[in-house]
């Protein structure tokens, strides 16, 4: 037994000295991955059509190619420290006449993937909620394009979906997997999805009493580059937004669904989740709290906090 596990220890040494400590793996190129992928989804898009039935299906007879039908979106997405911009398409269905989902709330949605093979990988026929911000980047960019719909519930307590949003998402694999394979998604595979777009649920990701799709402060649509006390936790999972010790859930006034209705003691146009000075006397509310936020100083006993009182 004992020369058996010398012979296993002489193998290891013997594979980790023909290791060069100076060789490095290739960084993947997922800028030039994401050409690959678009010449591939272009090509599957100009070689296919959309049946009666909205089903894709090869071109035989002249039909139109779903190419010319498609919205194209590009995307600026990054990869292991790198921007690298792709293309992302949708075609609309039928509208929807629901909620319009942000990337940051909650979906159900019923949905077919398949590859560009027409292979399927997955299918959800009965739908199933995600949070947008917690899928692949193609459907948290992707998703956002459709509306949901209405439903019933029915005697057996399961449901019917109708007048909801439908289209088919065509996904390049940077926005999808990228070079990871999955069990029945090769590395580097651009994707197709079915997309009927159920319900949408308005989160409150970091529970502060806001909900996530206002906290958009630059209103561009990217959650992640809001980060008001820069501490590298964007205002959607921040609970203190400002970083000024006094939870958000305490700043937003007594209307914090409304964003235009938000408590600002100053009156400077901050509210003041957002604001380090609440009652502009220029001491930090920081420094005007004590050590125990749940019980803030109040110098002169008027019932109104040190942060919040202008001549305390």
């Amino acid at each position: 037994m004992k020369y058996r596990l010398l012979f296993i220890l002489t193998l290891l040494f013997v594979y980790a000295s023909s290791c060069d400590p100076d060789d490095e793996i290739e960084p993947f190129d997922h800028a030039a991955q994401a050409i690959i992928d678009n010449d591939s989804l272009v090509d599957y898009m100009q070689t296919h059509y959309l049946d009666m039935n909205g089903e894709l299906q090869e071109i035989t007879n002249n039909e139109a190619p779903v190419f010319d039908q498609v919205i194209t979106q590009t995307i600026t997405h990054e990869m292991e420290g790198e921007d690298v911009e792709y293309k992302l398409y949708h075609l609309k269905g039928d509208e929807g006449n629901g909620a319009q989902p942000t990337r940051v709330d909650s979906v159900h949605v019923s949905y077919k993937g398949i590859l560009l093979d027409d292979e399927v990988f997955d299918q959800q026929s009965y739908g199933v909620w995600f949070p947008l911000y917690g899928v692949i980047a193609g459907w948290e960019y992707g998703i956002p394009n459709f509306k949901a719909g209405e439903y019933i519930v029915n005697p057996d307590t399961s449901f019917n979906f109708f007048n909801n949003g439908t289209g088919i998402l065509f996904v390049p694999s940077g926005l999808g997997y990228a070079n990871l394979a999955q069990t029945d998604i090769p590395a580097n595979s651009p994707l197709v999805f079915y997309i009927e777009l159920n319900l949408v649920e308005r989160t409150d990701t970091d529970r502060d009493g806001l909900l996530s799709m206002y906290e958009d402060i630059n209103d561009n649509g990217d959650f992640s580059d809001d980060d008001t006390d820069e501490d590298e936790f964007p205002n959607y999972v921040d609970a203190d937004d400002d970083g000024d010790t006094i939870p958000t859930s305490e700043e937003l006034g007594p209307d914090p669904i409304d964003p235009m209705n938000l408590l600002d003691t100053d009156a400077d146009g901050t509210p003041d989740y957002l604001d380090t000075d609440d009652d502009n006397d220029g001491t930090p509310t920081a420094d005007e709290v004590g050590d125990d936020p749940t019980n803030p100083i109040d110098t002169d006993d008027d019932g109104i906090p040190d942060y919040l009182d202008e001549d305390n």
